[in-house]
């Protein structure tokens, strides 16, 4: 047995006695002796509790500015692939106008290897985003200098530039392309055969214009007699462009213009109808290419000429370029002269 006693500073309060069994005595001296390893225990990691506390804010900051920085990097991705995209769709505008133009096609080349970003960049993400952004540039100077070359060509073939027949016949978004350029099966016949040019349907009287700067070599209706291909085509007006290309325009309903005129690029030739071989109010446009040698000339598929419009399929189309797979297109006929 063992006795405390508690003697109180004020003498005049009585002595408290307390009294402990062995075993209970054995518990005190425990519990103090593991109540003193816990307080020193703490005291010793009070010091790293805190340094966690101060590491897991920064922690939290750190993630946090991570998340930033990568929206901030899928924000300049998404920018250079849409510059991507505009640099595609320029490069396409430039080779379809050194196509048209008979331009010399340059050896700056597009679409090459990309430089390599620098080791120190470690992020996958990143180093892809800096390696798009450097074939971009490399991408970007190549395409400046093919334009140089394009506008020094242009200058130099004035009237080669005002003559091409480059712009839709009809006004924009008036008209719906119901037969392409190409193999087809003929709506009169049921049978195959090839379509030498563009219908677009448009509303009886809708205007149509001359393409280019050209001269009107025939304009008015072919006599049945003398030719029953061409007496299809109705009302028609063709148009010869600086004796390099041939532009045709069938079905008219009127024709304001008379052989031998002087057109320019967006004049009036005549209306949108429905004369001829054709089952609804449209323009059947063609245009030919007079080759070096002289011979006949060819057709092509005019929506490569056309740069106001955007045709779907369009890369496609300059892939194919303009040459025409040896088809049986109607010539001309005799009495029409480019001259």
């Amino acid at each position: 047995m063992y006795e405390i006693q508690f003697h109180p500073a004020d003498i005049r309060k009585q002595v408290r006695y307390q009294f402990l069994s062995r075993r209970a005595f054995r518990w005190t001296v425990a519990s103090a002796i593991l109540l003193g390893v816990l307080l020193a225990t703490g005291a010793a990691l009070s010091p790293l509790g805190v340094q966690a506390l101060l590491l897991s804010g920064k922690l939290r900051v750190l993630r946090e500015q991570n998340r930033l920085q990568r929206e901030v990097l899928h924000q300049r991705q998404r920018s250079l692939d849409e510059l991507s995209k505009a640099v595609g769709a320029a490069r396409t505008r430039q080779r379809q106008m050194s196509l048209i133009l008979g331009a010399p096609q340059s050896s700056h080349g597009l679409g090459g290897f990309p430089e390599q970003a620098e080791g120190r960049i470690t992020t996958p993400e990143a180093r892809a985003a800096v390696e798009q952004s450097l074939k971009l540039d490399t991408d970007s100077k190549a395409l400046l200098a093919l334009a140089d070359e394009l506008a020094s060509f242009a200058r130099s073939n004035q009237e080669l530039t005002a003559a091409v027949p480059s712009i839709c016949p009809v006004p924009a978004g008036s008209f719906v392309l119901t037969s392409p350029f190409g193999e087809r099966v003929s709506p009169f016949t049921n049978s195959a055969d090839f379509h030498s040019g563009l219908d677009l349907a448009a509303r009886e009287g809708t205007p149509v214009v001359a393409t280019g700067s050209s001269r009107v070599v025939f304009a008015g209706r072919f006599p049945l007699s003398r030719n029953v291909r061409w007496w299809r085509y109705g009302n028609v007006v063709v148009l010869s462009h600086d004796r390099r290309y041939l532009t045709i325009y069938a079905h008219l309903e009127d024709i304001m213009v008379r052989r031998g005129q002087q057109l320019e690029r967006g004049d009036q030739l005549g209306t949108v109808g429905n004369t001829g071989w054709s089952t609804s109010p449209h323009l059947h446009y063609e245009v030919r290419v007079v080759r070096d040698d002289g011979s006949e000339p060819v057709p092509v598929d005019p929506r490569i000429y056309i740069l106001d419009h955007q045709w779907s399929g369009h890369e496609a189309l300059l892939v194919r370029q303009r040459e025409v797979p040896a088809p049986a297109f109607d010539p001309l006929p005799s009495r029409l002269r480019l001259r």
